[in-house]
């Protein structure tokens, strides 16, 4: 995939993958995971988060969203519809295919989250 079909962090890392990103499951209190652009050395750090509620002691996925520095420049470079589909497809993918849903039910279990 070209730079130009790629989403980028306004720190510069290209982001051809939703595998691309990282997940830090740190706010366990708060139900969210939160999405980190792969430069470890990124001004901005995090680019979004998962939210999810929980429910008979599953998580329920509640919504996830870029934060607006992140959605702006992706905006900018590749224009408002393209990016838009690019970082919606890329939220299904981490959502469906990359958390570990059975994994943070198992931290929900351990830590007595409610």
């Amino acid at each position: 995939m070209s730079e130009e079909e790629a989403l980028q962090c306004p720190c510069g890392r290209v982001i051809n993958s939703p595998y691309d990103f990282k997940l830090l499951f740190l706010k366990m209190e708060m139900k969210e995971i939160d999405i980190l652009c792969p430069n470890d050395s990124c001004y901005l750090r995090e680019l979004g988060y998962i939210k999810f509620d929980i429910k008979d002691g599953k998580p329920v996925f509640k919504e996830a969203m870029f934060y607006p520095p992140f959605v702006t420049w992706n905006n900018s470079r590749l224009g408002s519809e393209k990016a838009m589909q690019l970082m919606k497809n890329h939220l299904q993918v981490i959502v469906t295919k990359i958390v570990d849903w059975k994994r943070i039910k198992e931290n929900i279990s351990k830590f007595g989250l409610k």
